[in-house]
């Protein structure tokens, strides 16, 4: 989603009652609704602002480690920005967490999905 500033299909693998919290954002988003007016209202800003998001499958070093994550880097492709961790539950997302990096440090894949 990120790489395409798209979220649609990501949106549609949400759980209804699915969970988004951030540590950049007060409040955790508590429903599919919320977070999908989060989220295309957020992809929509970063399109306007013409700053690249690059999002690259990784793995968490510390906290959570060896656990499947995403790397959210922004501007260019070097400095990590954020990490999404995900919570599935049999085919849909059920939560994701956007931490900062320091948090649970990344292995880099340079895989980043269309």
């Amino acid at each position: 989603a990120w790489n395409r500033l798209d979220c649609t299909h990501f949106l549609e693998l949400l759980a209804p009652d699915a969970c988004y919290a951030s540590q950049h954002v007060f409040e955790e988003l508590e429903s599919k609704a919320a977070i999908t007016d989060y989220l295309t209202g957020k992809m929509q800003a970063v399109r306007n602002s013409k700053t690249p998001v690059f999002a690259e499958l990784a793995k968490t070093t510390t906290g959570f480690a060896g656990r499947d994550c995403v790397a959210l880097a922004q501007g260019d492709t070097t400095v990590v920005s954020a990490v999404i961790l995900f919570e599935v539950d049999g085919n849909r997302i059920k939560r994701f967490d956007l931490c900062i990096p320091e948090l649970l440090g990344v292995n880099r894949s340079g895989q980043y999905p269309k």
